[in-house]
């Protein structure tokens, strides 16, 4: 590197100079700045979460939130995108972000598929909505009974919906209160639903199947081509009939149809014309038929009473009841399945359960002997597509079994 040497007048002292000492000194400056402390503020986020309760709406929620200042803005912005105020149910979810105090966005969650997402910029308040990628797959479910169907069907990763789905297609064939044993086996062909992959619910029970004591019941869902539906075993015969086997979907049966019971209160031998299903209190209690309510009130010792008249002169009671469904009435007509009440231990109990009897012509009847005509056939028109149908369905039941790598369900 080349040096420059001068001499002073004094000839004393020698000087050298870098011929790049300016740009060195330029550099010096450069460093000298970047050291200096620069002061950025960092905005204050604030992130508060509110799960909506009954009774709660939108506004009084927001002023709970601190943001009464834009609450009329936020409404209004989601009202012109179609918020559907009228379906805030309890369990909703509401993440609300401020940014340095001041509102910076909203979300409310109804469900994964439902989700709203209110935004605010300079000017204005902009509102989104997720849009899901929903999808439908078909499984098959297969597994046996330990303990009792509820568990079993937990036991394999299904929900409770599908246990109250596929008791249902059987709810005339089999009391899976009394008649499941350890061993039996079930059978599902079921639509599932996705949002943005993550199982969302159950469609439609496409074919079931249950083996055990009680004896071998197929279902199959078929639909002809003058809308109606319903499932049919595989001789096209309706699995449903004109009364349920039972008023209650998961309990068990403590005491039984009998001429002569020793009353645990009364201390007496008395008939017991009905039978006794043991649950908490509050379990829904349904009609076992179509019919109309002939009674609705207190009854003596059976407590909070429902009876209902059904066809063919049957009548169906429904004893020790905590409370009434909501807008039962003596004269309103009842679906095979509706709430009716829920179970108690009102009048002469010992403890929470629902009595229930049978009356066939004013007579008392034992629930689990009587013997109920079947819904009507497939029609014999189409009896031919139905064998259709339950052939090919049967068919692709074994092929995705296969798939799995498993052996085809015995069907």
């Amino acid at each position: 590197m080349p040096i420059r040497i001068r001499y002073t007048m004094s000839g004393s002292r020698i000087t050298y100079k870098h011929k790049f000492s300016t740009l060195f000194l330029v550099v010096l400056i450069l460093v000298g700045c970047a050291r200096m402390p620069q002061e950025v503020d960092e905005p204050v986020i604030f992130e508060s979460k509110h799960i909506v309760k009954r009774g709660e709406n939108l506004e009084t929620i927001l002023d709970g939130l601190s943001v009464a200042e834009c609450r009329l803005t936020i409404i209004t912005a989601l009202k012109n995108a179609g918020f559907p105020f009228r379906k805030c149910l309890p369990g909703d979810t509401i993440l609300l972000v401020k940014r340095n105090g001041k509102f910076s966005s909203l979300t409310y969650r109804q469900n994964l598929q439902n989700t709203y997402y209110v935004t605010s910029d300079s000017s204005c308040f902009v509102v989104a909505m997720k849009y899901p990628y929903m999808d439908t797959a078909f499984a098959y479910i297969k597994g046996d009974i330990q303990s009792t169907l509820y568990e079993s069907m937990l036991a394999v990763g299904e929900t409770s919906n599908l246990v109250i789905r596929f008791a249902d297609v059987f709810a005339w064939e089999v009391d899976f209160f009394t008649e499941t044993q350890d061993g039996d086996s079930f059978f599902i062909y079921v639509e599932k639903t996705f949002c943005d992959s993550v199982f969302l619910d159950y469609g439609t029970i496409i074919f079931a199947r249950y083996n055990g004591e009680a004896g071998n019941f197929h279902g199959v869902y078929f639909c002809d081509p003058d809308g109606h539906e319903d499932y049919y075993n595989l001789e096209g015969k309706s699995l449903r009939k004109s009364l349920l086997k039972s008023p209650l979907r998961f309990s068990y049966i403590s005491s039984y149809f009998s001429k002569r019971r020793f009353h645990p209160i009364l201390k007496v031998w008395r008939p017991h014309h009905g039978l006794d299903y043991v649950a908490p209190i509050g379990t829904p209690v349904s009609s076992i038929g179509d019919g109309k309510v002939a009674f609705k009130g207190w009854k003596g010792g059976y407590g909070n009473l429902v009876e209902i008249r059904h066809k063919n002169n049957f009548r169906s009671r429904y004893g020790h009841l905590s409370r009434f469904a909501k807008g039962l009435y003596v004269g309103k007509q009842v679906k095979a399945g509706q709430l009716i009440g829920y179970l108690g231990s009102t009048g002469l109990s010992t403890g929470p359960h629902l009595h229930f009897e049978l009356h066939k012509n004013g007579v008392p009847i034992n629930p689990l002997k009587v013997k109920v005509p079947r819904a009507p056939s497939v029609k014999q028109k189409y009896m031919a597509l139905y064998e259709s149908h339950c052939d090919s369905l049967l068919k692709s039941i074994e092929a995705i079994s296969y798939d799995g790598g498993e052996a085809a369900p015995e069907i």
